[in-house]
């Protein structure tokens, strides 16, 4: 046991930091309640002791981009498994230069740095894995059974709760940030996206703690990453199980072209797999699906 006054300082600290403690002269101390914030040193607590490369975590209280930021870290030689989290994003973004909305305190927004030792045509597959991982870390944590809209989001009750963004940089050290967009205590949504957002509040009925979750699906991350080139088709079995899109007559954009048909599925690499109404099917490597039904045609 550490010195008195050591002791005394590190509750000093926590109760800085926003934690409840009460002290009993003869039983010691007991945790009341924790801060409705995120620590870096709470999320790694949380993690195994083991772990593969997930090492460092960093907290902030608003950045314009933490896909930015994770970014310049890396072109400054940050290690892989670098996260950075933001209590509030005020320039964050989602596929095609879109706003990503980033609520102050009700989500998780945060980036993980990638420096994948796969070959460059196989990265494409990293959008599928962090989806896998996120969506593991929501159920071993007690979060609700979601599904994966290609290429890029996870839903709930037939809403989006969760959205990926993956962005590579090449060059002589090449690497990928992974940002990742998760609503979690939104007790609603405004209109018009009362209609198309979820969080895990909405579907579980209650508050989560943050902290923890964010330990889950980091605790995912580090132990699934080698699938993406030791056993990627156990990543592929499991979005095809819990494809959003399967079954329904889609309209996608690759480029400049336009596909639309039906969703088949994905095929060994993750490609979204569609049927025109000619009968040819196309492969998507990447892509953005614009349109949907919501049964098939």
């Amino acid at each position: 046991m550490g010195e008195p006054g050591a002791v005394a300082r590190r509750i000093a600290g926590l109760r800085e930091a926003g934690y409840e403690i009460e002290q009993h002269p003869h039983l010691g101390y007991r945790l009341i309640s924790s801060p409705d914030r995120l620590i870096a040193d709470d999320i790694l607590s949380r993690l195994p002791e083991r772990r593969r490369w997930v090492r460092e975590v960093m907290v902030f209280q608003s950045v314009g981009s933490t896909n930015d930021m994770v970014t310049n870290l890396a072109r400054d030689g940050a290690d892989a498994g670098l996260t950075v989290f933001a209590e509030e994003q005020t320039a964050g973004r989602g596929r095609l230069g879109r706003r990503w909305q980033s609520d102050p305190r009700l989500g998780l927004w945060f980036s993980i740095l990638l420096r994948p030792g796969t070959p460059l045509a196989e990265w494409p597959r990293l959008t599928l894995w962090v989806a896998y991982a996120v969506a593991r870390g929501i159920r071993e944590y007690g979060g609700p059974q979601t599904m994966v809209k290609w290429p890029n989001d996870i839903y709930a009750s037939g809403r989006k709760l969760a959205g990926i963004l993956v962005e590579t940089s090449l060059g002589r050290n090449p690497f990928a940030t992974a940002g990742i967009g998760l609503n979690v205590n939104h007790p609603c949504f405004p209109a018009p996206l009362d209609t198309t957002a979820t969080s895990l509040r909405i579907e579980t009925g209650a508050p989560l703690d943050r902290n923890g979750i964010a330990a889950a699906i980091l605790a995912s991350m580090d132990e699934s990453f080698h699938l993406i080139d030791s056993d990627f088709r156990e990543i592929v079995a499991w979005a095809s199980e819990v494809d959003f899109l399967r079954g329904r007559w889609i309209s996608a954009t690759a480029g400049s072209d336009i596909c639309e048909g039906e969703a088949e599925g994905l095929d060994e690499n993750g490609a979204l797999l569609v049927r025109t109404a000619a009968g040819k099917v196309s492969r998507l490597n990447s892509g953005e699906v614009t349109r949907f039904s919501i049964t098939s045609r």
